[in-house]
């Protein structure tokens, strides 16, 4: 790929912690097109129960988007679209996506039963979660123990 890639800013709205997120046109184009039409959203971001150092945000609408970039061990500063089209123990029937970013190493995508999952990586903040972006892996980390947040994903003009 040549030139800039584009990208998105992730905001803590209560708090302010911010990153700049790459967006992976060339690795996912189907899914990075759906999530600029989804922007700017605005959503209470969630802890992950089963997959560890993650937090999401479930998306009002769910779109079945061709899955590419598959990944089931991201790594910390990831952005990943997942989609589940009902048939999930938990899901009811009704499909649902998310957006889930990951702050933290050892996260291994998992569903409702510890079931192995997938979902399509579509963004990357640059940098190490230890050094470069500190504040707001610290901001992800206290929706687990303090509760939902609210999370503004844009894009950056």
């Amino acid at each position: 790929m040549t030139g800039a890639r584009g990208q998105l800013r992730l905001t803590w709205v209560a708090t302010g912690e911010t990153v700049a997120a790459e967006l992976l046109d060339d690795e996912a184009p189907w899914v990075c097109a759906h999530v600029r039409k989804l922007l700017p959203m605005e959503y209470d971001a969630i802890h992950g129960q089963f997959s560890g150092a993650e937090i999401f945000v479930k998306l009002d609408e769910a779109h079945p988007v061709p899955e590419e970039n598959l990944a089931q061990l991201p790594l910390p500063g990831e952005l990943l679209y997942f989609y589940d089209p009902g048939t999930n123990v938990q899901s009811r029937g009704t499909a649902m996506a998310e957006i889930c970013f990951v702050y933290g190493r050892g996260v291994v995508l998992r569903g409702p039963e510890g079931v192995p999952t997938h979902a399509s990586l579509f963004a990357r903040v640059p940098g190490d979660w230890k050094h470069d972006w500190v504040e707001f892996a610290r901001a992800c980390r206290r929706v687990r123990f303090e509760g939902r947040a609210r999370l503004r994903i844009e894009w950056v003009e």
